[in-house]
């Protein structure tokens, strides 16, 4: 964000309700908010944030293109970049959406910033905007990359990226000091991650093994008469008790949140662990283990419906 409003000389950001972007201020505004406003106003989602935040970021809908563009056409002149994580959350981004937020961002010259610390090398060795055919202007990464070692980065277009160089000019230059930067030993791991993914074959096996448990999730809930709807993409998905379409940050509201932490708790039960939300599929398990997930799937459900 501070490396757009640099370049761009503007001070708004506009992020999609829901969106996770970290923990700062900005990032914590309209992220998981239970009564949502009307858009594009912001609100805090933490106490301590200054008030004059809420000023500076614009909210709208993920996966509504129509009233996304009317707030960037209106705020245009003010904006210094669009922010959003292409696959938010779990919800993955409708036919065109991202191509439309392209669009309307190259249009007014607005650098359109894609979060892909989750799903960065997960989708594909080129992120999600290789995986979904898009490029934005600045992304950032993380998390996969070093196989689990703390190791993160911001890339993108040469303009952007040159206000972290020193030679900058004074007023535009940013300073990126931080305790773990250049961190060798997670530079060598993040190195054989790299090496490990350019492996033949490595993504596809990922990805066979997510749609096995995704696909065997939701035949469990249909076939126990569970309202219930499998939500994601092969490496990265879960499950919300909720027969409606989930679509953006306000639809997953309406979900049962008892009975997926009901669900979770039985499955751990089960010796399978997972987070309150997220499944997530890596090419380290093998099919002993998405057997073991898929009966402990089949004893869940029946307990759920029991």
């Amino acid at each position: 964000m501070r490396a757009a409003r640099a370049f761009r000389k503007r001070d708004k950001i506009l992020k999609f309700e829901g969106g996770y972007h970290g923990m700062h201020d900005y990032a914590l505004m309209s992220m998981i908010t239970t009564n949502p406003v009307d858009y594009p106003q912001a609100t805090p989602d933490s106490a301590g944030i200054p008030k004059s935040i809420e000023n500076e970021m614009l909210i709208a809908p993920f996966n509504d293109l129509e009233t996304t563009t009317a707030i960037i056409e209106k705020y245009h002149d003010e904006l210094a970049a669009v922010i959003v994580e292409p696959f938010q959350r779990l919800i993955p981004p409708k036919q065109g959406f991202l191509q439309g937020l392209r669009e309307v961002t190259d249009q007014y010259e607005i650098p359109l910033i894609f979060d892909e610390i989750v799903t960065g090398f997960r989708f594909a060795y080129g992120g999600a905007q290789e995986f979904y055919g898009v490029t934005p202007d600045l992304c950032t990464m993380g998390k996969v990359m070093a196989g689990g070692f703390p190791l993160a980065l911001v890339a993108g277009k040469d303009e952007i990226m040159a206000h972290f160089d020193r030679d900058a000019e004074p007023d535009a230059f940013i300073p990126q000091i931080g305790t773990l930067s250049g961190n060798p030993i997670a530079a060598v791991a993040g190195l054989a991650t790299l090496k490990i993914l350019k492996r033949p074959g490595t993504y596809e096996r990922l990805f066979a093994s997510g749609q096995t448990l995704k696909d065997e999730l939701q035949r469990l809930m249909n076939e126990a008469e569970i309202p219930a709807t499998v939500v994601g993409e092969s490496p990265l998905f879960d499950v919300f008790f909720t027969d409606e379409e989930i679509t953006d940050y306000r639809s997953t509201l309406r979900a049962d949140k008892a009975m997926l932490t009901r669900f979770n708790a039985l499955l751990l039960e089960e010796e399978v662990l997972k987070g309150d939300t997220k499944f997530y599929v890596s090419v380290a398990h093998d099919q002993a283990d998405i057997q073991k997930t898929i009966d402990a799937f089949s004893s869940a459900v029946q307990r759920l419906k029991g």
